[in-house]
């Protein structure tokens, strides 16, 4: 394979990075109900699958060279960028439950802690984090080790057993199974990690294609996840998980922003706010369901608007504080 290089940050995937973040906004909401719009909410639901899987095909896509040489070091700085909001942000809501749920009382038994680290409970939608890091470990391993045509064939055997104990299981076997058995870094997020690396490192093949084929391959697999979503389940609002159509989706949809040549300083500035809108929107959601209006548009509106304040605001703080430490310690210098 070419050799890789590091590309910089660009408009398109910034915006691609807020449409994610609207994305899961969107099916947290639908998940919860529609203000009995049950059709429109798993349509809803279904189109917005594409949003977890690019979280994953982009943050592969900006691994740098000598990490993917050292699985390691890439392991072990995904750990301390991710990890570290992580367990602050689940004890953050254990005890937001504790004030606002008389009566609840976080159970931190050592398999509890072992549950909570895997799947993000009762922050469930951090599952995301702990999984980047797993499926990471797993991908630069295989992939210093055995090549990137072994662990393109290992990400998609996990992948395809991962949809099968998880969309397909209700249907084969008449059994279903939790979410976290199939939505994991082992068997889900393997396949997107690898996407990623490999559309970074095919960048000048993939800047050839054209955006009208690129766009109707990701009409054509959004329109697969709905109808795989209605006949394999059938049934409202939520039609399943993640499945065999959401790997042409998510990866439709990561080519299609990466041909798209916009611009502007301010895609920046939300692309980087949208981490911490992530780990804040469920909270947001919860706030606005329980005082403002019921699961409907205007909530996927008002939580993804706050949201995405909130991370604003907070990388705000962070560029200034950074800037006091920064004059300050120029300052002493000078003095010294």
């Amino acid at each position: 394979m070419p050799t890789a290089t590091t590309p910089t940050r660009n408009a398109s995937l910034d915006a691609l990075r807020v449409l994610s973040l609207l994305g899961i906004v969107s099916l947290h909401v639908a998940g919860g109900g529609f203000a009995g719009m049950k059709p429109i909410g798993f349509v809803v639901d279904e189109l917005s699958r594409f949003a977890v899987p690019v979280f994953f095909i982009l943050s592969a896509y900006f691994w740098k060279a000598e990490e993917l040489a050292s699985p390691l070091r890439l392991t072990r700085r995904l750990a301390w960028r991710v990890l570290v909001p992580f367990v602050l942000w689940v004890a953050i809501t254990m005890l937001w439950r504790m004030v606002t749920q008389p009566g609840y009382q976080p159970d931190l038994s050592p398999a509890s802690l072992v549950f909570i680290a895997w799947t993000g409970e009762p922050a469930f939608h951090l599952w995301f984090l702990p999984a980047l890091v797993v499926g990471a470990a797993l991908v630069a391993t295989s992939g210093k080790y055995f090549g990137w045509v072994f662990t393109l064939g290992l990400a998609l055997f996990l992948f395809v057993l991962g949809t099968t104990l998880g969309s397909y299981a209700r249907l084969l076997s008449g059994e279903s199974f939790p979410f976290w058995l199939d939505r994991n870094g082992l068997l889900f997020a393997p396949i997107f990690l690898v996407v990623g690396v490999l559309l970074r490192r095919y960048r000048d093949r993939i800047a050839a294609l054209s955006i009208p084929a690129v766009l109707a391959a990701a009409a054509l697999f959004a329109a697969l996840q709905v109808v795989e979503g209605y006949f394999v389940v059938g049934r409202y609002p939520m039609g399943h998980d993640y499945s065999l159509a959401t790997l042409g989706y998510g990866t439709a949809v990561a080519i299609l922003f990466m041909r798209l040549e916009l611009r502007g300083s301010w895609w920046s500035l939300l692309g980087r706010a949208t981490f911490t809108a992530y780990l804040v929107h469920l909270l947001i959601l919860g706030l606005i369901v329980d005082h403002v209006t019921r699961y409907s548009p205007l909530v996927i509106i008002l939580t993804f608007t706050a949201s995405l304040v909130i991370g604003v605001v907070w990388q705000a703080a962070v560029a200034a504080l950074r800037r006091k430490r920064v004059g300050g310690a120029a300052t002493q210098r000078g003095t010294s």
